[in-house]
C-alpha cells in the first residue's frame, strides 16, 4: 500500500478550472485540493511532467491563477496537478476554504 504523500490536509472542492499545458486547452472541475495541489478530473489528463497553467475560483469568489506541473495521470479519471507558483496570499485563501472539511 503506497504511503500518503501529502504534506498539507486536502479538502473537497467542487469548482470550475480552466488549464492550458501540452497543446490544450480545456475547462473540467477540480474535485479536491491541498496547498500542495489539486486533482482535477478529466477524461484524457495531460501527461506525467506536463507544465500547466491553471485558473480557479474559490468559494467566497477569490480567482486564483497559478501554475503547476503534473504529478500523476490516469486515463478517464483525471490528474493530480502540483502547484508551482501559488502565491502566498493564494495559500492563505486555499487553507481558510478546506479548514472546514477537517
Amino acid at each position: 500500500m503506497d504511503k500518503e504523500r501529502r504534506q498539507s490536509t486536502r479538502g473537497a472542492l467542487f469548482t470550475e478550472v480552466r488549464y492550458e499545458g501540452a497543446g490544450i486547452h480545456a475547462e473540467t472541475r477540480i474535485s479536491d485540493i491541498n496547498l500542495s495541489g489539486v486533482f482535477i478530473d478529466a477524461l484524457s489528463p495531460l501527461p506525467v511532467g506536463a507544465a500547466v497553467k491553471l485558473s480557479f475560483t474559490l468559494p467566497g469568489g477569490h480567482r486564483i491563477a497559478t501554475e503547476g506541473v503534473v504529478v500523476h495521470s490516469q486515463e478517464r479519471i483525471g490528474m493530480g496537478v502540483a502547484f508551482t507558483g501559488l502565491e502566498p496570499e493564494d495559500a492563505k485563501l486555499i487553507q481558510n476554504a478546506i479548514e472546514p472539511h477537517r
